[in-house]
């Protein structure tokens, strides 16, 4: 009993400078450009947004994010002109809405706005009518808007969301996220990534139409993740979740030797 707690002893504390060194290592690259864009993002759970912003819908129209967010709202920030990422987050969004088991229009809705001010509210229709189509007819599009506006208006907005985007070239690097907001405003979930579940979408609306905050997932997909600035995409951490998954198996071996020394003793 002696010998095998001694190794085990031995054994995590050899563990623990690993996934320490793991756990404390530098990001890679201190320049904007070698930062993911996913940094670019500061999760304000609980802020809310600024309702009296004005925006233009794909009719030209000029409305307030007031009349627009009445109801848990999903909200989205692309540019129309994106030839990559914006494209794959809205297609993923279009495939996920029609299987969401809640009614669009009356228990949710769904905001697209664009973060580059020169764009017209011609793309915006145009954009709104490409992923509508590829839908089929399975979502609304009375619940589905999609917004053009200035730069402060749009700066209210992607600042209160904790939102960074700049310019380079013709094109914009940002984040790829989205927003789950009350029927206030309040901000109760952030979605990373262009891969929308549609559970995961169900569970942030029903969160916003019961203003529950949601609980941040990005710091332990930080965790398990690591950004290669080289080929601008994320690799798994495989030392340091390995070396996690070893230091919480040998915890829990050593706490079963204690547990059980003690049952044999008394």
């Amino acid at each position: 009993m002696k010998t095998t707690l001694i190794c085990g002893l031995t054994l995590l504390f050899l563990t623990l400078p690993l996934v320490s060194r793991a756990a404390d290592a530098p990001a890679l690259g201190s320049s904007l450009e070698s930062v993911p864009p996913q940094d670019w993002l500061e999760e304000k759970l609980g802020a809310k947004l600024p309702l009296d912003v004005p925006f233009v819908n794909s009719r030209g129209e000029t409305v307030l994010l007031d009349d627009l967010i009445d109801r848990p709202t999903l909200v989205v920030p692309v540019y129309y002109r994106c030839r990559n990422v914006c494209n794959y987050l809205l297609g993923g969004l279009a495939r996920a809405l029609p299987d969401i088991k809640l009614t669009p229009g009356e228990s949710y809705r769904v905001i697209t706005f664009s973060f580059d001010r020169k764009e017209t509210p011609n793309l915006a229709a145009k954009s709104k009518r490409t992923f509508l189509a590829s839908m089929q007819g399975a979502f609304p599009g009375d619940a589905w808007d999609f917004l053009t506006g200035d730069e402060v208006n749009i700066r209210r907005v992607t600042d209160a969301a904790g939102y960074r985007y700049q310019k380079e070239g013709e094109d914009f690097l940002h984040p790829v996220a989205a927003f789950v907001v009350s029927e206030d405003g309040t901000i109760v979930r952030y979605l990373n990534g262009y891969r929308f579940l549609p559970l995961d979408l169900t569970m942030a609306l029903i969160e916003a139409s019961e203003n529950r905050i949601g609980v941040p997932i990005r710091k332990a997909l930080e965790f398990c993740f690591s950004y290669d600035p080289e080929n601008r995409r994320y690799v798994f951490n495989l030392l340091r979740v390995s070396g996690t998954i070893i230091l919480l198996t040998l915890g829990s071996f050593l706490l079963y030797l204690i547990l059980s020394g003690r049952k044999k003793r008394s």
